[in-house]
């Protein structure tokens, strides 16, 4: 009994001896049971809990952890197990390649996971068209895959000791001659982010933006589609449209209407007096319509002129006019009644004898 004990542990076995070997393999077994105990209930678990909840943030986190295959579980167990051995450089030099490569791969699947799912998001919070959505989905994907295997290419290469040096400076003097030769598509290509980040208009939106204004029809990587008042389709780059003072009528909630009321000279001043309560009357009576104020404002070369300040409350053009309409036609009537004429340019000749 002695002498197997004795053998068990003094034999050499690849520089182990038995007992070595055995706790290596409990240690192996142990961990991936507990492994797989953590993912077949632990998983289970976090999966009930994020049915229950509204957001889908918990609901991608675990199917993200999903993904982890029995590989790379085995994996785990098999590096736990090795630290009860003695090893050859070469032995964790292999190891150590197999691990980086097998879980740089997963980091870059969950990434890859986690963009589409915030793109998803994004073009949802953006409002575009189905064909729009998945345009911009795929083409932001190609982009941010590319950086990403990129990245992660030269991450590996790092780490097992190959000098990357001249591969950044490489990369570095190509991507300069890359950005001169392409500068107008990688600007409009960033404002595109720019767009869809801060988002300063939506598909759907009145812009007036220097003498062009319409309605946005497409936000793509290169260019925006506007339709024009007239009918026909504008097509502008993204640098080009974020380059000009935008306004955006859509996002409009009130708004705000100066009107000047003009009336001759020849007008009595107490008839002048009734002109800013007889204009706060009319407007008074407008549903949707909130006074400022209605004051005596100038006086012109040929009118005495008063102003006033209201709000639509609404940003609908078309409703915005028709109670112009109606308060012009008001005042046209109620001035006409008290006999208060409205000017038109006039000279008047003194001749001196």
């Amino acid at each position: 009994m002695n002498a197997l004990h004795n053998w068990f542990d003094s034999s050499l076995i690849l520089g182990n001896t038995p007992t070595a070997y055995g706790y290596a393999l409990a240690a192996f077994l142990v961990s991936l049971a507990l492994l797989y105990l953590l993912k077949n209930i632990g998983l289970a678990r976090l999966k009930a809990l994020a049915e229950r909840t509204a957001t889908d943030i918990d609901d991608m986190a675990v199917a993200l952890l999903e993904k982890v295959h029995w590989f790379e579980y085995q994996l785990i167990a098999l590096y736990i197990a090795t630290r009860y051995l003695q090893r050859g450089p070469e032995f964790d030099k292999g190891l150590k390649t197999v691990i980086l490569v097998v879980f740089t791969y997963r980091a870059i699947m969950i990434a890859q996971e986690l963009v589409k799912y915030w793109l998803h998001k994004v073009a949802e919070h953006r409002q575009l068209s189905e064909a729009a959505r998945a345009s911009v989905i795929n083409s932001t994907q190609v982009i941010l895959r590319t950086l990403l295997w990129t990245a992660a290419v030269l991450f590996v290469l790092d780490n097992l000791g190959v000098n990357i040096s001249s591969a950044l400076t490489g990369l570095g003097i190509g991507g300069v001659a890359v950005a001169l030769a392409a500068q107008a598509i990688l600007g409009d290509l960033f404002n595109f982010f720019v767009i869809l980040l801060d988002k300063p208009f939506h598909v759907g939106d009145f812009l007036v933006a220097g003498n062009i204004s319409g309605t946005v029809e497409h936000i793509g990587l290169k260019s925006i589609r506007i339709r024009s008042l007239s009918g026909e389709q504008l097509v502008l780059s993204n640098s080009k449209l974020l380059a000009m003072e935008l306004k955006n009528y859509k996002r409009m909630e009130r708004r705000r209407v100066v009107m000047t009321t003009s009336v001759t000279y020849e007008t009595p001043l107490e008839k002048i007096k009734k002109v800013p309560p007889l204009i706060k009357e009319i407007i008074s009576e407008v549903k949707d319509v909130t006074l400022d104020r209605s004051n005596l404002s100038n006086l012109g070369g040929f009118s005495i002129d008063f102003e006033t300040v209201y709000y639509v409350e609404s940003p609908d053009y078309n409703l915005y006019m028709d109670i112009q309409e109606r308060i012009l036609q008001a005042v046209i009537e109620r001035c006409g009644r008290e006999g208060i004429s409205f000017p038109y340019p006039t000279q008047t000749l003194f001749v001196k004898k």
